[in-house]
């Protein structure tokens, strides 16, 4: 799946070049993020990790930094663009992996809601809206 960029993010805090997610197990998360999202480390500063900062994964023009869960507010939620067409890429692995998710019509656009590993919230959004409903309304 291709995600084309980070849509929005629900947080109560201001939003900076990198999205910060807060996990419990780095190597666990990385590999999570990869299989069900796409991402792949960026090892061009993985120099950053090995000095104690996160560890920065890309999935296009989306990135993420991993930081080892220490506190986190409630709220937070990361939302990535995609392609309708990516829809039929997530739903079977989501369901593969016993993934809960709910789906939501924005009328202009369907929203996918799921969590990751360590309860951070993600949302897969498509702003083609028909061709996204049809393939939500299919999976369901």
């Amino acid at each position: 799946m291709n995600i084309t960029k980070i849509d929005h993010i629900h947080m109560h805090v201001y939003v900076y070049v990198y999205v910060y997610v807060y996990v419990d197990d780095i190597e666990k998360a990385e590999h999570w993020y990869q299989e069900i999202l796409g991402f792949t480390r960026d090892s061009s500063l993985y120099f950053w990790f090995e000095q104690g900062g996160p560890l920065v994964i890309r999935n296009d023009g989306a990135s993420l930094s991993l930081f080892l869960k220490k506190s986190q507010h409630p709220g937070h939620t990361m939302a990535f663009a995609v392609q309708a067409s990516a829809l039929l890429e997530l739903i079977p692995l989501l369901k593969s992996k016993n993934i809960a998710y709910t789906v939501s019509d924005h009328d202009v656009s369907m929203s996918l809601y799921f969590s990751d590993l360590s309860g951070n919230k993600i949302e897969i959004t498509s702003w083609e809206y028909k061709q996204a409903k049809q393939i939500l309304e299919n999976a369901v």
